[in-house]
């Protein structure tokens, strides 16, 4: 009768046991979803392509307060090429309101995903890059012309894509819509470029090809020099933001 009783406890212990067992787990699992949820969120929330949020504000107020006195002072001129602050501060100006605003959104739509997957100092390093190669092949290859606007920067961010796709492409979410973003916008830019030489003659505005060139052609070896390989595969920000 008492090794009848022993054996009932024992297999009332078992299951017990097992009942018990599955529960430190689930725990487990459901704790670290909770942390890894709260992180995620963190993540995302200081997840900003700042650098390109910031470069639109600066573009943005200037633009605002700007006078003559202003322009003078940051606008390229090739005669006072030795002031060097102005090849980079070309880029912070704009001609009028259409030209400020075409150029906010383009940098934005072509930048902001490569800010986020990149980081804000490649990023800025391939935009800033970008500006300065423009100003300088407009002033070797037109030594006349001033410059101002952010395209150089815009085709830099542009041709920037090209490093980052080679490097990333079986890492990266929606690949093939990028590659035909960026056929459209290059297509479209070279028909609108040939239409306004044929047309226009250039005129009115006056665009510089020399400093779109140069920027491109610096984006395209600036991002095969500094941009990474993701070691995992990228958010998806597009369905988080």
């Amino acid at each position: 009768m008492s090794k009848h009783h022993n054996d009932s406890g024992s297999d009332k212990d078992k299951k017990d046991a097992c009942l018990l067992l599955p529960r430190a787990p689930l725990q487990k699992i459901f704790i670290d979803d909770l942390v890894t949820t709260h992180a995620t969120a963190k993540r995302r929330l200081w997840h900003v392509p700042w650098f390109l949020l910031l470069m639109s504000f600066m573009q943005i107020s200037l633009h605002a307060i700007s006078n003559s006195c202003m322009l003078r002072r940051l606008i390229y001129r090739p005669e006072l090429w030795h002031e060097y602050w102005r090849l980079f501060t070309y880029m912070l100006l704009h001609a009028d309101a259409w030209h400020l605003w075409i150029n906010i959104c383009l940098q934005c739509f072509i930048g902001i995903l490569l800010e986020l997957e990149q980081g804000h100092c490649r990023v800025a390093a391939v935009y800033i890059l970008g500006g300065l190669a423009g100003s300088v092949s407009n002033a070797w290859l037109q030594p006349g012309l001033s410059l101002l606007g952010a395209s150089a920067g815009i085709y830099a961010l542009l041709c920037s894509h090209v490093p980052h796709l080679v490097l990333n492409f079986t890492q990266l979410s929606h690949r093939l819509w990028r590659i035909a973003a960026l056929l459209i916008l290059l297509l479209s830019n070279a028909c609108f470029t040939i239409f306004h030489y044929s047309v226009h003659h250039n005129r009115n505005p006056r665009i510089s090809l020399e400093a779109h060139m140069g920027g491109g052609v610096a984006g395209l070896l600036t991002g095969f020099l500094v941009y990474r390989k993701l070691q995992h595969r990228p958010t998806n920000y597009l369905s988080n933001l």
